[in-house]
């Protein structure tokens, strides 16, 4: 099944989000690019006319509410991309006007693409969080029984550790528009995502057509059985990230770089690949995932073994 964080974001909308080629920031919940002032350090933003999935407006005041929400309880993986705010206003209901202590290039490409909450929604939350000895904990454990939205879809049915029924909006603001080239729906009425406990019984449902989709990674393992089912097709791709063995630079005898470099000659980065992964990897010189096309540079120095008459010994390229 999708995770929480990919079954949310059909619910909770930003105000701007990433183009999935270019990268590039485009106005989600937002009218139009961030305007930024240079002489106050303050960034405008204007918001489009969207609703909330229960008919209600979404207005500045729910912005200005999650940022100083995420602000006030130090909120997880979010904190730190708010912190750095000092004022937020809001001169009418559709402007949200944000004052930072200092330039910062983040706000543009993650302040300013976190999920929008409703203020009525969460505002008695708050405060009952606020009198509490935890108030996160409060406020992070909080059961949500019908999410209030501007996604596509909105929750019906949610059966815990078994599935969970979701809806078309039917005040979705991007229904019907064409944003960054895309023409937005939904297309579909329905999404049901079927909860399951290991990927044993995933794959299992998969191969019977109980599922349409199974959306986690899939162990090699699987693989070559799946491939054999004419109505099963499997997509990969490479993925931005690394496995690595870390050392602690700062103290012998890991701090010898000729120590280090022997390490790295020893390791076979072809035996793990073949058969411990069954050839579904990369060799790696550096910290740069080959994916990361943006970022990588191929020309780092490649320390390998080379397997010749006399043993094993290194090569440098």
């Amino acid at each position: 099944m999708p995770t929480p964080k990919k079954n949310l974001s059909k619910i909770y909308q930003p105000l701007y989000q990433h183009h999935p080629e270019t990268l590039q920031l485009i106005p989600w919940l937002a009218a139009d690019s961030p305007e930024y002032d240079e002489k106050s350090v303050s960034y405008t933003v204007r918001l489009r006319e969207a609703r909330w999935s229960d008919g209600t407006d979404l207005t500045s005041s729910d912005v200005a509410f999650t940022a100083e929400l995420i602000k006030e309880f130090r909120i997880p993986r979010h904190y730190s991309r708010w912190k750095f705010v000092t004022r937020i206003e809001t001169p009418d209901k559709r402007t949200v006007r944000f004052f930072l202590k200092r330039p910062k290039a983040i706000f543009r490409t993650r302040s300013l693409t976190i999920p929008i909450v409703q203020e009525k929604e969460w505002e008695a939350v708050v405060q009952r969080a606020r009198t509490m000895e935890k108030p996160l904990a409060e406020l992070l454990n909080h059961k949500v029984e019908s999410p209030v939205g501007t996604g596509p879809f909105v929750l019906k049915q949610w059966r815990e550790g078994a599935y969970l029924h979701m809806v078309r909006n039917p005040h979705f603001f991007g229904t019907g528009q064409t944003i960054a080239g895309r023409r937005l729906a939904p297309h579909i009425s329905d999404v049901v995502v079927k909860i399951f406990g290991t990927s044993d019984v995933a794959i299992l449902a998969l191969k019977k057509g109980s599922i349409d989709m199974f959306w986690w990674g899939i162990q090699p393992g699987y693989l070559e059985d799946l491939r054999n089912h004419e109505n099963i097709r499997i997509y990969s791709s490479e993925k931005s990230a690394l496995y690595f063995m870390g050392f602690n630079l700062r103290k012998p005898p890991f701090d010898d770089p000729h120590l280090r470099r022997a390490i790295a000659t020893l390791i076979d980065k072809n035996f793990i690949i073949s058969r411990i992964l069954q050839g579904f990897g990369t060799e790696m010189y550096s910290i740069i995932p080959p994916g990361n096309r943006y970022w990588y540079y191929p020309d780092v120095e490649k320390i390998r073994r080379r397997n010749g008459p006399g043993g094993t010994d290194a090569e440098s390229v």
